[in-house]
């Protein structure tokens, strides 16, 4: 995996480089002050020149080309040269248009924020993949996702696995660049009783002309009929003037040419997102296993009733993911959301399991203490008993439209949580 640090201090871009090897990764690639500043420029020039002219538009050979991660320090003012400060967030979305740079994290523009109480997301407002603090990337779990190497048993559960990112981001581009035109509700197999279950938030979040009940206006669509392309004009994450992006959505290269992937790149981020914020998040319209295994216990089979059983699942990478076999093929296998490239981990869909008759049944048979008191805690990524003394779990409620947004952290010295309202203290 190619990472390349970027940075307009020698000193902290050293820092980043050096947190990076602490986390057992190889040396990165890293440029800062003329160097950065001038492959900015050229970057610039050559977005000026392809939002000029469409057809001219290439992939350019460049410090970005083929980086499967790039890591940006969100203050650049340092650049040398008279043009306007500059911070991650300003040359994110760039980056990712006209560049085939897969992922780009952004370091450092929420200093005071560790973990994000609201959405479970992180910074979901970022023109990044990914926001992050420097002291982040020392932690080998945010790379592998090994909860066992967690830096003081910090884990968020809805940190992407950075090490797996950019392979799943080609994965979304090649899918987009496949279904560009195809309505996104049905390229993700989202039939009617899932789509019901997005909010409003969700749903208003792929385009602002979708509607979701009643007849479309002239000035309106189903969200059933919204497309990725529609996506592409609606967000503007990457590139923030409406008319070019207009400009690429027409133009006879996004059909067939070479604009068809720059499209799809930036379509791509904006799902992903999406996904992170509306759907694994609120683990409303899907859900994967731990929080499935809050409302069905008896997934676990016979091994319910012992707690270190509950997390030796979070290990298993391969169905039936460490639950009870008879009960996943019965009941999951036929609810399983298949396009994993938009998923972390496994996930079903919540409508199929809803109205399963026979778990319904199961779960009304279900007796006090037939299952210890654990719950799962977001930022360790664990189950950990509510009696537990040492860790002592707290509830708090994330801002999601929902009936599932009460959860729980275990928090931990040192860690930042906010906004600290949402603790239920």
């Amino acid at each position: 995996m190619r990472v390349l640090v970027c940075d307009d201090i020698a000193d902290r871009q050293d820092e980043v480089v050096q947190r990076i090897l602490d986390a057992g990764q190889p040396r990165p690639e890293a440029i800062t002050g003329d160097a950065l500043s001038a492959e900015l420029t050229q970057l610039f020039k050559s977005a000026r020149q392809s939002l000029a002219d469409p057809k001219s538009f290439a992939d350019r050979d460049s410090r970005f080309h083929d980086v499967d991660l790039v890591i940006l320090d969100n203050n650049l003012t340092h650049l040398p040269g008279d043009g306007p400060l500059l911070t991650a967030e300003s040359i994110a979305g760039y980056i990712r248009t006209f560049t085939n740079a897969k992922y780009v994290v952004s370091l450092n523009a929420n200093l005071d924020v560790d973990f994000d109480l609201r959405f479970l997301v992180g910074d979901f407002s970022s023109r990044a993949d990914l926001a992050l603090n420097t002291p982040h990337l020392t932690n080998p779990s945010l790379w592998s996702g090994n909860v066992a190497a967690a830096v003081n048993g910090f884990l968020p559960w809805y940190w992407p696995r950075l090490e797996e990112s950019p392979g799943r981001r080609r994965a979304q581009i090649e899918f987009v660049t496949k279904h560009l035109d195809d309505p996104i509700m049905q390229a993700l197999g989202f039939e009617s009783s899932v789509v019901n279950l997005l909010s409003l938030h969700a749903k208003g979040a792929l385009s602002p002309v979708a509607v979701a009940d009643g007849e479309p206006s002239a000035n309106s669509r189903p969200i059933d009929k919204i497309t990725f392309r529609d996506v592409f004009i609606a967000k503007d994450r990457s590139l923030p003037i409406k008319a070019d992006r207009e400009m690429f959505s027409k133009s006879e290269e996004a059909n067939d040419g070479h604009l068809r992937e720059v499209l799809a790149r930036v379509v791509a981020a904006d799902i992903d997102m999406w996904f992170r914020r509306d759907i694994t998040g609120p683990q409303e319209a899907l859900l994967d296993i731990p929080h499935l295994l809050m409302r069905f216990p008896f997934f676990l089979g016979e091994r319910v009733s012992v707690a270190e059983e509950w997390n030796k699942v979070l290990l298993a990478g391969t169905a039936p993911y460490g639950l009870e076999e008879q009960l996943y093929e019965q009941h999951l296998a036929k609810a399983r959301f298949e396009h994993d490239e938009w998923v972390k981990t496994a996930c079903f869909r919540w409508p199929v399991l809803r109205d399963d008759e026979d778990l319904n049944k199961r779960f009304l048979t279900i007796k006090e203490g037939d299952w210890p008191d654990v719950v799962f805690c977001e930022d360790r990524s664990q189950f950990i008993a509510l009696s537990d003394q040492k860790a002592k779990p707290v509830e708090f409620t994330a801002e999601f439209e929902g009936s599932w947004a009460r959860r729980y952290i275990a928090r931990i010295d040192g860690v930042r949580y906010a906004p600290l309202t949402r603790l239920a203290e």
